[in-house]
């Protein structure tokens, strides 16, 4: 376990956010929700654990807003010592309220509040997509409605969802919806700047939950369309994972990798220079529960073109904030973006859209506040 950054600050409590320590939605809604207690109501610290070393970025926001902070590093596959040096990281860190972002370390929690003796909330903020989970990813949610005393879900379908196939174990009393929520005043609308190229870009985990295959297949149809032979198309795809090697394969096979530029992981000032500089975004995915890569790109004004899947689907309004395509559909995906290529007022329309949607849905002190009851 390292120890790399510890506030001397004192507050009557103490809240102990539990997350991963790689790039991920979690990391922004982690951030987002410690930015948004601006009257410094609680003292927040943070324990980030995993099998990728903690970003440089999360060490470097955390030293400059006076967050406390540990890494616990994994091995890969089972590693005893890891689960000892959490609950140990846990215990010592003495919160009265321990947020996981995610359910896999519940019971770790649990342990560590039953050695720790004192009163301690466990809150669970679940956030995988109900249809992308695998059986441990169940078992682990199953374990948090029996172990945790407050579970938070991010919309009502997604709720629902789960009380239908965990009905013998779902305790409405424990259960609170809660929406992410984003900086509004840091992801705001830009005008872009610069030459007519026209730059599509989409950000995520390079992971095999995310559909860049059908991505890269569709900008593949676009650099090869004759009636878009006098346009200047690029792509942007920022973000790493263990896609990324296969997907750039893909591109060299497509002949399209001179159009493509993969820019590895972003800081969160990067990110809205990346988006502020798109004229198109797109979230190829096989499935959300609540993307924050959406969220901040309708933040940013950003015309949208996503997949029609859960945890999409209930952020996008079809040709009202953004347009929605088939998961896999490659041509349908094209036509979509053609079409906003060669009709700039559909694509300001569904902009201005997105925008009004976000500062109504999304700001993080809404979240703040609900997060505030719970605490």
């Amino acid at each position: 376990m390292l120890h790399y950054y510890r506030n001397t600050m004192k507050k009557d409590i103490k809240i102990l956010h539990v997350l991963y320590s790689g790039l991920g939605g979690h990391g922004n809604v982690f951030f987002s929700l410690v930015n948004a207690d601006t009257q410094n109501v609680f003292v927040h610290e943070a324990l980030f654990n995993g099998v990728e070393e903690m970003r440089d970025e999360y060490k470097e926001r955390c030293s400059k807003a006076g967050i406390s902070y540990n890494f616990v590093k994994k091995r890969a596959g089972l590693d005893i010592s890891f689960y000892k040096n959490l609950v140990s990281a846990i215990k010592t860190a003495d919160p009265q309220v321990i947020f996981l972002h995610g359910s896999t370390q519940v019971l770790w929690a649990k342990i560590a509040v039953l050695l720790k003796k004192e009163k301690c909330t466990i809150i669970v903020r679940e956030t995988q997509a109900n249809h992308l989970k695998t059986k441990q990813d169940w078992f682990w949610l199953a374990t948090s409605l029996v172990l945790a005393n407050r579970i938070v879900f991010l919309t009502g379908e997604y709720q629902l969802e789960i009380k239908k196939k965990l009905s013998l174990i779902y305790n409405s009393k424990k259960v609170a919806v809660i929406s992410n929520g984003i900086d509004l005043s840091q992801f705001k609308h830009v005008l872009k700047t610069g030459d007519d190229t026209v730059v599509i870009g989409m950000q995520s985990r390079i992971v095999d939950i995310k559909d860049h295959k059908t991505l890269l297949k569709a900008f593949a149809l676009l650099v090869n369309d004759s009636a878009l032979i006098n346009k200047k198309i690029i792509l942007q795809i920022a973000g790493d994972g263990n896609c990324r090697q296969g997907l750039q394969e893909l591109a060299g096979q497509l002949k399209i990798d001179k159009q493509i530029e993969f820019t590895g992981m972003l800081t969160e000032e990067q990110l809205v220079q990346f988006l502020a500089g798109l004229d198109i975004y797109v979230h190829a995915s096989f499935g959300e529960t609540m993307s924050t890569a959406i969220m901040q790109a309708m933040a940013c004004g950003k015309p949208i073109v996503a997949s029609d899947v859960p945890g999409i689907n209930n952020m996008i309004v079809d040709n009202v904030t953004g347009m929605l395509v088939p998961v896999e559909n490659e041509m349908l995906l094209y036509e979509a973006i053609k079409n906003l290529i060669n009709t700039a007022m559909v694509g300001k329309t569904l902009a201005v859209n997105a925008r009004a949607y976000a500062e109504k849905n999304f700001s993080n002190a809404i979240m703040f506040e609900k997060y505030k009851v719970l605490f």
